[in-house]
């Protein structure tokens, strides 16, 4: 039997995410794209590696970032990133899809607040892009 994935749900996260990079990358910027994400706005350069353009980041840990564009990270995959904070319940219980779409939701509301992490989260409860159901019951829970 292969090595078993690591027991911290973190590092689980971060494992997968780099195994399945590739796919993750691909669905990530596919998933900005049909959210209506600008163009420009679909990723940004990986700043800590060879500057190639991304919109998912297998090493980040946070669930997204935002430098330049809307990126999603391996946080997205772990069940518990919200454990304890509001959002935590639902966002444990979402399909992977949704969790995506919070997350796009969240950071782009991030760079049209000029950086403003709290006002990011009030903005995406009530987002204009067209994400799930269950993305904007998580960002309201996050906005409570």
């Amino acid at each position: 039997m292969p090595d078993l994935p690591p027991a911290n749900p973190s590092d689980h996260a971060q494992d997968f995410a780099l195994r399945w990079a590739d796919r993750l990358e691909e669905y990530v910027a596919i998933r900005n794209e049909e959210l209506g994400v600008p163009e420009a706005m679909n990723g940004q350069p990986d700043y800590e590696g060879a500057g190639r353009w991304r919109a998912f980041n297998p090493h980040g840990r946070q669930g997204g970032e935002n430098t330049t564009g809307v990126v999603v990270d391996s946080g997205v995959l772990n069940p518990e990133l919200l454990k304890g904070r509001k959002g935590g319940k639902p966002w444990a219980k979402a399909r992977l899809r949704d969790r995506i779409d919070a997350i796009i939701a969240h950071e782009y509301e991030e760079l049209r607040h000029g950086g403003d992490h709290a006002a990011a989260i009030k903005a995406a409860a009530n987002t204009e892009l067209p994400i799930s159901d269950m993305a904007r019951r998580i960002n309201r829970a996050r906005a409570r």
